[in-house]
């Protein structure tokens, strides 16, 4: 991206998307929102950013709240109708939600952990339909896992990833134990995912310790499990900056749960500090109240961790996938992207251990060749070979 992050960050338009990016907004930011609407000079390109930064039901409650007779026409009906179609999906997805927890989880009796979208929408959000959703995550035990998929798969759900997944014994026991996440299309077409880890080398989070101490909560009649308050904040700055924030949502996220009454900061920071990251979370919590500041601030005043944070953020924040990619490219470990985030023991350990992921098998591999649960470690072993003649024969074909 060719322009620079202050350069962005002095945009009327992004500014005014970056305050409105919140649950409730103070006098301070109601007088600036005040003075940035009339700088805006392109208020399609406002509804796009908006709403490809999943915020546009937010951004337009904000606006037609305090500010309907300063949006030009018809500029806040579009919004209107762009918020209730993403309201009806997002409806459809909170649907799929209690749907898999009751005729999925529930009737097997399985400990589970439901995480991210339509779970935090319900506990943090006044209007849960307002927090835009992809799919449904939940966490699951990887001995659990096969007879999940069983379940769902022969009550109306299907294969999503891999696609070529069965209900049989062998084919539910292999991606349990060789892939971290399994994705199922709900018969409302919502995609669902089973989690075996929440992070890429299960060293950050450790999945069953999270399934210990998860804790009981009832969505609309539905009694499900979620992490306890402190734990989500950590994992969603940790997850988020994995990202870059190149959603602006997750600021919504992060500032709906400290607005919470249950929301403590200490036990938050303490509970980073036991997960090894405490200068993630105190740089996420500098950053967001650089966006939320009513007056635009000089990023050099920010501590060096943040102004990395806060200059890349703002470039993710504009541009795609492409572009998230290819800053991804550059992390130190698949869990962190900027050094300062963990020790240099871990990324050297990732970086003499991380050939392993090499003899990794792919459900690819298992379709190719089925065997049955006791002999499908030969997988392992075949799998570099196996990539090997893959990479031979694509260099081949090219020339």
């Amino acid at each position: 991206m060719s322009e620079s992050p202050e350069h962005l960050m002095a945009d009327p338009s992004f500014q005014l998307l970056l305050l409105l990016s919140r649950l409730v907004l103070n006098q301070e930011q109601i007088q600036a929102i005040d003075e940035l609407i009339p700088r805006v000079e392109n208020w399609d390109t406002f509804t796009r950013q908006a709403s490809e930064r999943f915020v546009l039901p937010i951004v337009h409650s904000h606006l037609s709240r305090h500010w309907k007779d300063r949006i030009p026409d018809p500029y806040l009906d579009v919004m209107k109708l762009y918020s209730l179609r993403a309201l009806q999906h997002n409806l459809n997805i909170s649907a799929e939600f209690k749907h898999v927890v009751r005729d999925v989880l529930s009737p097997l009796n399985v400990p589970h952990l439901c995480f991210k979208g339509p779970s935090l929408a319900y506990q943090y959000y006044p209007e849960p339909a307002q927090r835009l959703c992809r799919d449904v995550d939940i966490l699951v035990a990887p001995q659990d896992l096969p007879k999940i998929l069983q379940h769902a798969l022969n009550n109306g759900y299907q294969p999503h990833d891999p696609k070529a997944l069965t209900p049989s014994d062998e084919s539910v026991a292999f991606v349990a134990s060789h892939q971290k996440v399994v994705t199922l299309l709900s018969p409302r077409n919502v995609a669902v995912e089973f989690h075996t880890k929440i992070d890429n080398t299960g060293s950050v989070f450790k999945a069953t310790r999270m399934l210990e101490k998860r804790q009981p909560v009832t969505v609309s009649q539905v009694e499900t499990w979620v992490m306890p308050i402190s734990e989500l904040f950590v994992y969603l700055c940790w997850h988020h900056t994995k990202h870059y924030w190149s959603r602006l949502h997750w600021i919504v996220d992060i500032t709906a749960i400290m607005n919470h009454p249950s929301f403590d900061l200490d036990e938050a920071l303490a509970c980073a500090d036991r997960y090894h990251l405490g200068s993630t979370v105190r740089s996420c919590l500098e950053m967001v109240a650089y966006f939320s500041a009513p007056m635009r601030g000089d990023i050099e005043t920010l501590s060096p961790n943040t102004r990395e944070l806060v200059r890349t953020s703002i470039l993710a924040m504009h541009g795609d996938v492409a572009f998230e990619h290819s800053l991804s490219r550059k992390k130190p470990t698949p869990d962190f992207s900027f050094a300062w985030q963990t020790t240099n023991g871990r990324i050297w350990q990732w970086r003499l251990l991380g050939w392993k992921r090499i003899f990794r098998p792919t459900y690819e591999n298992y379709a190719a060749w089925p065997l049955t649960r006791q002999w499908q470690w030969i997988y392992c072993c075949i799998r570099p070979f196996h990539e090997a003649y893959a990479r031979l024969g694509h260099k081949k074909t090219i020339n």
